[in-house]
């Protein structure tokens, strides 16, 4: 992870720095890749005692929903309640023990940075998740990095992650020369990444937030082509680790992906999140 830390001059001749530990903090996420989005995110202060990913570890049930559908709580989607992370972490904005956290709304397209305050209620470990779309379980991920206390301003660069709990298949879930296993025609929204048999549990949008985009994203069964690619399959991809980016093809119909793969490939890092510390 990389990280630059950018003071004013004026900070730095007055010798301000901050108290123990910084409450209220300013966070900026922009996305770097050419053509992916990033779903609401999970930010999350809390202690050692708290953990929404870690790298090499089979990936948590809450995190393979924020991956394969952005899901975070019970307002975007009831049908994952006591799997989620309000369910893991406890109520949103409140002291829970070993955390705070807030889901931040709105689609943060390419190219695009969002700002919002934050509140980390004196923990002193910061965490961010946010699912790239289209993808089948893409994120990108900050993992317990110390919240800084001098007042300033933090930049840190953030790579994409593979959760591990779906198969890449990549496909539309309305292609007809693709079945689910058993011949179950495939159902879903028509995104593709998303292929799942019959109707995703969770609403037909994530909404368009700031960018006037509305992207849909669905939570699918995993799943992954068969040579004669006309049948997937249940299957996982083990834990989580850094991802191998997109295969994609340059047909939106056929082939062994549905992503274009002049428009949905990316290098890491693909965001960079900005802190600033305000002076006391």
């Amino acid at each position: 992870m990389k990280l630059t830390k950018v003071a004013s001059a004026a900070l730095l001749s007055l010798g301000l720095t901050g108290a123990a530990s910084a409450e209220t903090i300013n966070i900026s996420i922009t996305n770097l890749t050419h053509n992916n989005y990033f779903t609401p995110r999970l930010v999350v202060a809390h202690t050692a005692d708290a953990d929404v990913f870690e790298v090499g570890e089979t990936a948590s049930t809450a995190l393979a929903w924020l991956a394969e559908a952005g899901v975070i709580d019970d307002a975007q989607n009831a049908a994952s309640s006591g799997q989620n992370f309000e369910a893991v972490l406890g109520p949103v904005d409140t002291d829970n023990g070993s955390n705070t956290w807030h889901r931040f709304g709105g689609l943060v397209a390419p190219s695009t940075t969002l700002s919002y305050d934050f509140d980390t209620m004196d923990k002193p470990l910061l965490s961010i998740a946010s699912m790239l779309i289209p993808t089948n379980d893409a994120f990108v991920g900050l993992d317990s990095i110390v919240i800084p206390t001098e007042a300033g301003t933090y930049e840190y660069y953030l790579n994409a992650y593979d959760a591990g709990t779906e198969l890449n298949d990549e496909l539309n879930s309305t292609r007809t020369d693709i079945t689910a296993e058993g011949g179950t025609p495939l159902g879903g929204y028509g995104a593709p990444g998303v292929a799942g048999a019959g109707a995703p549990p969770i609403a037909p949008s994530m909404g368009t937030g700031g960018t006037g985009v509305a992207v849909q994203v669905g939570f699918a069964e995993d799943g992954t082509a068969l040579a004669d690619s006309t049948q997937v399959v249940d299957g996982t991809d083990g834990p989580v680790h850094i991802h191998r980016n997109t295969l994609g093809d340059t047909s939106a119909t056929a082939g062994a992906s549905d992503l274009d793969s002049t428009v949905h490939r990316w290098l890491n890092p693909v965001a960079k999140v900005t802190i600033v510390v305000p002076a006391p």
